[in-house]
């Protein structure tokens, strides 16, 4: 049998009344409301539940509530608060900062550092939802050699408008057009990557060892018509490093050419005389390959040739020809292109 609504009385239909025309936090006036409808005897119970946003048993436990202990209990909370976060205020500034360091290799760290900093024992599974909230995910780390220079890196960033400027001039006569340059390596030896698989069942991918390998050159265009330029060759020399600058400064001749590249052993120098007279190199600081884009251009094109056998190298310059086309598109460039060195790019010289 359903349950029905009583009868409240009038006295406590007057203590509900006088509760409810007082200033009341938000779940208090909540609680009114449902025990208020009740005492109105105007709607029914499924009406109450959608009007004060509660569920049928919510109606009834408060109901019950206010029959027993009157207003006084109804509005009276026995819950004692939450438990207080072991990783907050300077301690979760700290570990933020050494989540975004990488100093956390497993959660176990993180739960050492964790009972160490705040003499707290946190479950495994608290650990990661701690993880989780201040916004951690596991990563493979990328790798930075040791010898870079943080300090060069960072000035490189602000100081490229200026030395786009002294490399062009203040006001150039001619377009100017912005590339990042590098090279990779591709051969017949695989590239193994991770894939998914079952839990139980191991994974296996053909691997053959065969040392035949080729070159691929990548230029991108920062701005402007977000050109790409690709060449294969078999070896790598600074005459076939002049050849590649060769075809970027012969897509435009009309053009100023601008080359920001690193400091490979094989790449040419400014002032040589093999490079093209409206092309202009721009050394990257050493040991900083994440400043250029072109390194993500290699990875996309690495990750779909991976786990894969090619019978001979011109099969392999195929596919990689397919699965680059795409991506030589101007929108993907532009989307390859770091957003800090389009911004640096035009605020500084006009392309």
């Amino acid at each position: 049998m359903a349950r029905k609504l009583p009868e409240f009385g009038p006295k406590l239909v007057a203590e509900i009344e006088a509760a409810w025309a007082q200033s009341q936090p938000d779940w208090a006036r909540q609680r009114l409301l449902v025990v208020r409808l009740i005492a109105q005897h105007e709607l029914t119970v499924a009406q109450i539940m959608r009007a004060a946003g509660v569920s049928r048993q919510t109606v009834f436990t408060y109901r019950d509530k206010v029959v027993a202990d009157g207003v006084a209990g109804l509005l009276r909370r026995d819950w004692k608060g939450a438990r207080v976060p072991a990783v907050r205020g300077a301690v979760a500034t700290e570990f933020v900062r050494r989540l975004e360091a990488g100093q956390f290799r497993q959660a176990r760290d993180a739960q050492a550092w964790i009972k160490n900093r705040t003499r707290r024992h946190l479950s495994a599974s608290g650990v990661r939802k701690v993880l989780r909230r201040l916004g951690g995910k596991l990563k493979v780390p990328r790798k930075s050699h040791a010898k870079k220079d943080p300090a060069k890196a960072a000035a490189f960033k602000a100081e490229l408008p200026a030395r786009l400027s002294a490399v062009v001039g203040p006001a150039p006569q001619q377009p100017v057009r912005l590339w990042v340059l590098d090279e990779h390596r591709y051969g017949l030896l695989p590239v193994l990557r991770r894939v998914w698989g079952r839990c139980g069942v191991r994974v296996h991918a053909p691997y053959a060892t065969r040392y035949q390998w080729g070159y691929l050159h990548e230029a991108l265009e920062v701005d402007g018509e977000h050109k790409a330029e690709l060449l294969f060759t078999p070896a790598i020399a600074q005459d076939i490093h002049a050849l590649f600058r060769q075809q970027i400064a012969a897509s435009d001749p009309a053009a100023l050419h601008v080359g920001i590249e690193d400091q490979a052993g094989f790449h040419l120098r400014a002032g040589d005389a093999r490079l093209p007279a409206n092309l202009h190199l721009l050394p990257l600081p050493p040991y900083c390959p994440e400043l250029n884009p072109v390194e993500r251009f290699g990875g996309l094109r690495k990750a779909r040739v991976a786990n894969r056998l090619y019978p001979t190298l011109r099969h392999l310059e195929d596919h990689l020809t397919a699965v680059a086309r795409p991506w030589c598109q101007p929108a993907r460039v532009a989307g390859l292109i770091h957003r800090w060195l389009a911004d640096q790019t035009n605020s500084g010289v006009p392309v």
